[in-house]
């Protein structure tokens, strides 16, 4: 159930585990792959577009970003086909590193790069001539609704922001997770990698998801990111890859952007899960709050885990419910 509320955010649980119902795989014949620049590197895009629609009509446009390991067959289908339904052109896209796209150094994920990346995206929806460049906004799920908070707290360009399952505060998310004991050896750990790569100039590489009993050490080590990688890259996702530079977790544990959400005067929706042991619903509250915006919304959806938001019913079709009225009143779908 999803109810709309700019009140506390629901007080923590141990959640636990459902097995939602999974979404089919999204027909790839409602999307065409594109293709442009971000740093001079070539990122792969799938471009959703609406159903009947006249080729180079104008519609307004959303540009999306997804969670931290993944790619563009993941997670961001289940929301860009209907939200295309809906009477938007809607871009996803592989990162610099990641999937078919371009980049210096695979499975690298700088989260100053990947809101360039989403920048980008954006400057490539604006040359469009089927998009109307006064009506392009964001909808972005996981850390990439926290990319998305970053790119509309600087970009005027930016119209309307959707904000689902988002990562705003990943240090204070890990230092929950871990303790702070816990937290000061994950360090440790970084730190030991870094001096093993100058020693020996190997690269070293940390999974992103790990299996039970302690799903670790990872990116993600809980079980539910470990079921839906597995199982999103046997169904959906066969170039996902399941490693991440062990750099890619410093930059993901310095990642903070709740000290931005002042500066968020665009419209804005905030849809977050009431369970969420992997990005906590207080965060989300605290977006809410903050942001300076006069238009501005904070839906909860009853949920049990954080991936339910991914691709399981009824957790998805509910969020882009709040998303889609969001958006067309907004945009003008």
């Amino acid at each position: 159930m999803a109810t709309a509320s700019a009140d506390s955010p629901p007080e923590a649980t141990v959640p636990a585990q459902v097995d939602g119902k999974r979404l089919p795989v999204v027909d790839p014949s409602t999307r065409s792959e594109v293709r442009f620049t971000s740093a001079g590197f070539s990122l792969a895009g799938h471009l959703y577009r609406p159903p009947g629609v006249a080729e180079g009509t104008r519609t307004p446009a959303l540009a999306m970003a997804g969670p931290m390991t993944s790619v563009k067959e993941e997670t961001l289908p289940h929301y860009a086909a209907p939200l295309a339904a809906a009477g938007f052109t809607v871009l996803a896209f592989d990162n610099r590193n990641f999937g078919a796209s371009e980049g210096p150094r695979p499975q690298h994920l700088d989260t100053h790069e990947q809101v360039e990346d989403l920048k980008n995206a954006i400057s490539h929806l604006l040359t469009r001539e089927d998009v109307d460049a006064e009506r392009v906004g964001l909808a972005c799920v996981c850390l990439g609704a926290g990319y998305g908070l970053e790119v509309a707290a600087f970009d005027s360009r930016v119209k309307a922001v959707a904000l689902i399952a988002g990562g705003f505060n990943i240090t204070d998310t890990y230092l929950g997770m871990l303790g702070a004991d816990g937290m000061a050896a994950y360090l440790d750990n970084l730190g030991a990698m870094r001096s093993k790569h100058y020693a020996t100039g190997e690269q070293q590489w940390i999974p992103a998801i790990a299996p039970g009993p302690d799903y670790g050490p990872s990116g993600m080590p809980i079980r539910e990111a470990y079921e839906y990688y597995t199982s999103a890259h046997e169904r959906e996702a066969p170039n996902w890859q399941n490693r991440l530079t062990y750099e890619s977790m410093e930059t993901l544990v310095a990642w903070n952007v709740v000290d931005h959400a002042h500066l968020i005067t665009q419209p804005l929706l905030v849809v977050h899960g009431t369970t969420d042991p992997l990005l906590p619903p207080r965060f989300a509250q605290q977006i809410h709050d903050e942001a300076a915006s006069t238009n501005k919304q904070l839906t909860w959806i009853e949920t049990h885990n954080h991936v339910e938001l991914y691709d399981q019913d009824p957790y998805v079709g509910q969020a882009l419910d709040a998303a889609m009225r969001f958006l067309q009143h907004h945009l003008g779908a």
